[in-house]
């Protein structure tokens, strides 16, 4: 673990993390956000080339699992599609949900890896639970829920000296 805010990389999109470097890296288990990670906010669809990036997982023996806040209805329909594990209302970030999402997924903590965008949610949950995280950059701003704007505003004091020492686009 590299510490509750120190993600092992950061990426301006989750397509741009290769399914191969995961693998290389001992990364069995996927947890992954939703709400401007995998797509933008409250959207129940995914771009082409996030849903071809999960097609490949399991290729690479990685099993992945959309981890939220949202509730069961709203993660079921985007789970089914991309044949993924969900679980919902995860509280981020306490680490309990994230805990149970590992044993979910039948996975080890040392395999694990969470991405997600936002540090006052994902990052630290993962940190919390003893889990690598990955930041990844927001699909967009323009439309958030309300608490997310406050984690944003207290994110923007300390995220340049956390992206300064965080390797950007590569592991």
């Amino acid at each position: 673990m590299r510490g509750l805010f120190r993600p092992v990389a950061y990426f301006d999109k989750l397509e741009l993390i290769k399914p191969s470097d995961l693998q290389s890296r001992g990364y069995r288990w996927l947890l992954l956000d939703v709400d401007n990670t995998i797509t933008t906010w409250n959207n129940r669809e995914c771009s082409p080339a996030v849903v071809d990036w999960f097609a490949v997982l399991p290729a690479w023996g990685i099993k992945a699992c959309l981890l939220s806040n949202n509730s069961a209805e709203r993660l079921q329909d985007l789970a089914g599609r991309l044949q993924i594990a969900f679980y919902p209302k995860a509280r981020k970030p306490l680490p309990g949900g994230y805990l149970r999402a590992v044993k979910q997924l039948g996975g080890q903590p040392e395999g694990v890896l969470m991405l997600g965008d936002q540090l006052m949610t994902d990052i630290l949950g993962a940190g919390l639970a003893g889990l690598d995280s990955v930041l990844i950059k927001p699909i967009s701003l323009a439309q958030e829920f309300r608490w997310t704007y406050v984690n944003r505003r207290i994110e923007k004091l300390f995220i340049k000296g956390v992206l300064a020492r965080t390797p950007h686009n590569h592991f």
